[in-house]
């Protein structure tokens, strides 16, 4: 059904693009939300996959890859918004520390103590972040993942390897 639904949303059926959509929806939400905090970026990044997804669905080659495609776009737009608020971050934080005479290790200790999962993940590169999200948040596979990244499976596999690697260390260390 998924296929006759992909075959009508390629030929311009707005009905059949917006059931393949919602049948994603729980998807997109939670890759967003693994890579992005404020609810509103979740929303944009969703909205614009969308966006993108339905202009381009015409040119998609198989009716196979388009979970695949459309993870791609999502995790693109994420990335797009995550680099943005970054560097937003970054200089707040700078102005933050100009202006404050507070004792940070009293909020350095009590911060280590809450430090979440998703923050831990801040100490992986991007493409270890997306690995550990796709393999673990959202149970794709490797060959999965390697073709949503557009990375050899090995290569994905080697990644994971390295960040549980990185994220145990990080644990033990209490960090």
């Amino acid at each position: 059904m998924e296929k006759d639904l992909l075959e009508k949303a390629r030929d311009g059926n707005e009905e059949a693009f917006k059931e393949l959509i919602l049948s994603l929806k729980n998807d997109f939400y939670k890759i967003a939300k693994s890579r992005l905090n404020n609810e509103e970026d979740i929303q944009d990044v969703i909205q614009n996959t969308m966006i993108i997804a339905y202009k381009n669905i015409k040119h998609l080659r198989s009716t196979l890859s388009f979970k695949i495609w459309i993870m791609r776009i999502l995790i693109n737009e994420c990335n797009k918004i995550y680099k943005k608020n970054k560097k937003n971050n970054k200089i707040i934080e700078k102005e933050m520390i100009k202006h404050t005479d507070l004792d940070v290790d009293f909020f350095t200790e009590d911060i280590n103590n809450k430090i979440s999962f998703s923050n831990r993940l801040k100490i992986l590169k991007q493409a270890e972040q997306n690995i550990i999200i796709l393999f673990y948040g959202n149970q794709y596979s490797c060959p999965e993942i390697s073709k949503i990244l557009h990375m050899n499976e090995n290569t994905v596999r080697s990644k994971l390897r390295r960040a549980k690697k990185k994220l145990e260390e990080s644990y033990l260390k209490g960090e």
